[in-house]
């Protein structure tokens, strides 16, 4: 048999972790051990390439007694996949939970850093990237490090890809929701549609929050009825709308001057049983005083007293503007001077 091909032992069988068999290295001395810092060493040093750093890996994990350390496999896979060795790094990542260690938030965020550095597609880094079996909240801090980078398309197909029978834990609405967020903040009012769509799809249920934030952004980008088609859609999943949904809406169509359908929308508020708070009352005002219906300004500062948001002291024109409504100052001075609103409150 060849010196420089020794045979395979018997034993590989059992070390599940040997990536396929390559040439071993020979360490000066014939008898010298390879430990983990000398393959830190080869991975620093900018003259190695991935098939010695593998070589030299393979050769280490052959010897009796070496021990696996997750400071090794943190500086060894991104460097694998900096050099687009993914099938070996995928290997390993398989094979690691087999030597007793864990690839929690310390391996996967380099090595997502690393994939995206090298340019990895999305589909590709995220299936590596789920090979390694993460842990519920390994996931969680993954998918929340890929969208604060503002990489979004590897945090869509890293949802698209997680399969919670695999994963062993099931998806939630906060792995969603700040992909949702972060869609409707740049203003992609089709990709926020799909990941909502994709919620319902995996058995999550999109919370009021997540609808209203998708509910801005379609008012915001395209139209107050289409916002309107969303709020509905809401509705029909049995999603409650909160205070939030209601002054998004209203104050929207305010500016578009449909007063009549912010009444509308006010009643089934109230049917719905969700009371409004100051925010609200201040949108509506504002609403009503930008289509001049002076009176329904009255009837809101009347209900706003009621509600105990106004003390029984009067009100001032200094403390309406201060709202900052933009009252016309003819109008607003005819109403104080004349009572219509002072008498009430006094």
């Amino acid at each position: 048999m060849s010196p420089s091909k020794p045979a395979i032992s018997s034993s590989r069988a059992r070390l599940p972790w040997l990536l396929p068999y390559s040439p071993r290295p020979k360490p000066g001395g014939g008898h010298q051990q390879i430990s983990n810092a000398s393959i830190l060493r080869a991975i620093a040093n900018p003259n190695s390439n991935p098939k010695q750093v593998l070589s030299l890996f393979t050769a280490a994990v052959r010897q009796r007694g070496f021990r696996h350390e997750l400071p090794t496999y943190v500086s060894l896979l991104p460097f694998l996949v900096r050099h687009h060795r993914i099938r070996a790094t995928e290997i390993l990542l398989r094979r690691l939970p087999l030597t007793g260690l864990c690839p929690g938030s310390s391996l996967l965020l380099p090595l997502a850093s690393s994939a995206l550095t090298a340019g990895i597609p999305s589909d590709s880094a995220a299936r590596l990237l789920l090979s390694a079996s993460p842990s519920a909240s390994a996931f969680s801090s993954l998918l929340g490090f890929i969208i604060r980078s503002d990489h979004l398309s590897l945090a869509r197909s890293l949802i698209l890809f997680a399969v919670p029978d695999k994963l062993g834990f099931p998806l939630k609405i906060r792995h969603f929701a700040g992909l949702v967020r972060k869609y409707c903040r740049r203003g992609d009012v089709e990709e926020a549609e799909e990941l909502v769509a994709q919620m319902g799809r995996s058995g999550v249920s999109a919370d009021a929050e997540t609808w209203n934030s998708l509910i801005v952004t379609v008012c915001d980008h395209r139209s107050v009825d289409g916002g309107f088609r969303i709020f509905l859609q809401m509705v029909d999943m049995g999603v409650l709308p909160d205070v939030i949904t209601f002054s998004t809406l209203m104050g929207r169509m305010g500016l578009e001057g449909k007063a009549l359908g912010c009444n509308a929308l006010f009643g089934r508020m109230l049917v719905t049983g969700v009371l409004p708070d100051l925010g609200f009352y201040r949108i509506l005002i504002g609403v009503y005083c930008k289509n001049r219906l002076l009176s329904d300004v009255v009837r809101v500062l009347r209900a706003m007293k009621i509600d105990g948001f106004l003390d029984d002291g009067g009100i001032e024109e200094r403390s309406v503007l201060e709202w900052g409504v933009e009252f016309d100052e003819v109008i607003l001075c005819f109403v104080l001077k004349w009572g219509s609103i002072g008498d009430f409150m006094r």
